[in-house]
């Protein structure tokens, strides 16, 4: 069975950073995996991967923070962690409940959070709903928006989800002839490098008859319901009481950002650095280390957070 590591012109550079620990989890009738790096007597972490990724997306970062025990989990849905059953839709909450579900497996009180897109959405939201568990809070180009949800923009997003997963459910993603096809598309629909899409691609494709597809749920790409009005993030960003730091890529997404200093009139404890580089900056080789620093600094100036 062929693997990305074993197809040419890719192995050399699939796993270029120190190899992290295959971790699992029982929860909810499912299982969960992820990626841990460091020891046990590091910072405990959770690293939260972007809509569609996987664990693999700190795959250049988290070498260079030697200081946490992180662990990063596939979503359900994606990577390695089983779907959701039938006519269950994929909705943040039920990600904060999986991540509180393993930090109780794992004995952990209190935590960071580390997260990039839909990730550092589902850091920040968890933060104000439980802050009594969140250590800190670093987010990579992302944070939880709105993204415009009015009141009739929530209703037909609600309507929308019911009908896709009607209609949709059973449709099968495409077939590609390699793993580099799968590359090229990656780049194609997004601002990520060749390097950076290979690490996602890496943990994110399956063997089929007839080449490789997609390991992640295709309902994933379905409407998401139940989305946030103002009123209610303006409560959890007053309920948020750990130290935070927004990281948001220059040349990456763009629309939460018109809410950025919104809330950050009512989260009192929210820092915001801007730096160059695309959506996926902490994945990018000639950006990861930058973003590493910045959040060695935030961690250092927040090291009595217990």
């Amino acid at each position: 069975m062929t693997s990305l590591r074993d197809a040419s012109p890719m192995s050399s550079q699939t796993n270029p950073h120190p190899t992290p620990r295959a971790v699992s989890f029982a929860t909810s009738g499912r299982t969960l995996t992820g990626l841990r790096w460091g020891s046990e007597g590091g910072i405990p972490t959770f690293g939260l991967h972007g809509w569609l990724d996987n664990a693999n997306t700190f795959n250049r970062l988290a070498p260079l923070l030697p200081g946490l025990d992180l662990v990063a989990l596939d979503f359900a849905g994606h990577g390695y962690s089983d779907h959701l059953p039938a006519g269950t839709h994929y909705h943040g909450l039920f990600d904060i409940q999986d991540i509180l579900a393993v930090a109780n497996a794992l004995g952990w009180d209190r935590f960071g959070l580390l997260g990039h897109s839909m990730g550092a959405g589902i850091a920040s939201e968890l933060a104000g709903l439980f802050p009594e568990r969140v250590r800190w809070a670093v987010m990579i180009d992302g944070f939880v928006a709105t993204g415009g949800a009015t009141v009739k923009e929530r209703i037909d997003a609600n309507r929308e989800a019911v009908l896709q997963m009607l209609t949709r459910a059973d449709r099968t993603p495409p077939v590609y002839a390699d793993l580099e096809s799968m590359v090229k598309r990656v780049t194609e629909a997004t601002d990520q490098s060749a390097a950076a899409a290979r690490e996602l691609v890496l943990r994110g494709h399956k063997q089929v008859p007839g080449g490789f597809t997609w390991r992640a749920d295709p309902r994933i790409r379905f409407q998401t319901p139940l989305r946030l009005p103002t009123e209610q993030i303006d409560e959890l960003m007053d309920r948020s009481t750990a130290p935070a730091l927004l990281i948001v890529a220059h040349e990456g997404d763009r629309w939460y950002r018109s809410e950025v200093e919104a809330r950050q009139a009512r989260h009192r404890h929210l820092t915001v650095v801007e730096m160059a580089g695309p959506h996926h900056i902490h994945l990018e080789p000639e950006h990861c280390a930058t973003v590493a620093s910045h959040v060695r600094r935030f961690l250092d100036q927040h090291s009595d957070q217990g």
